[in-house]
């Protein structure tokens, strides 16, 4: 068991102690355990896989930040976006998809072609994290 503390500019995500972690970082998916060495990372689009000590799965959202494991074991999330993925709303997700799909088919130059791509990757991501969360709910 280890802590761990995700948060955002706005608020604490989560907070508690966790068995295990799987995380997406810019190369490719980490999993962390208790006594992981330390290291800084930087994290991509992805979901966070959180076990906790009953070996109960909770999925968060996160886009962007940095994941800090430090000499004493505790991991620190400092995320651009996170949120849990129970709480993303399918149907708004969808429409802001459709909307960066729109946007990217009309874009104009390539730094607004690059930065529409970078947002339909972000809602297909999203998307994908409200449709498992739906299903676990629906089981």
């Amino acid at each position: 068991m280890y802590k761990l503390s995700i948060v955002t500019a706005e608020k604490t995500i989560f907070e508690g102690d966790i068995s295990s972690l799987v995380a997406p970082t810019i190369n490719g998916e980490m999993g962390i355990l208790t006594g992981h060495r330390e290291m800084i990372t930087k994290l991509d689009i992805g979901g966070l896989r959180i076990t906790n000590d009953k070996d109960e799965e909770e999925v968060i959202f996160v886009a962007g930040g940095f994941l800090e494991v430090a000499p004493n074991g505790r991991v620190t999330i400092l995320a651009d976006t996170a949120e849990n993925i129970d709480e993303i709303a399918l149907e708004q997700v969808q429409v802001a998809k459709e909307k960066a799909k729109e946007s990217l088919a009309n874009a104009t130059d390539q730094v607004s072609a690059d930065k529409f791509k970078e947002e339909l990757r972000l809602m297909m991501m999203r998307e994908r994290l409200a449709e498992i969360s739906k299903y676990r709910k629906d089981k």
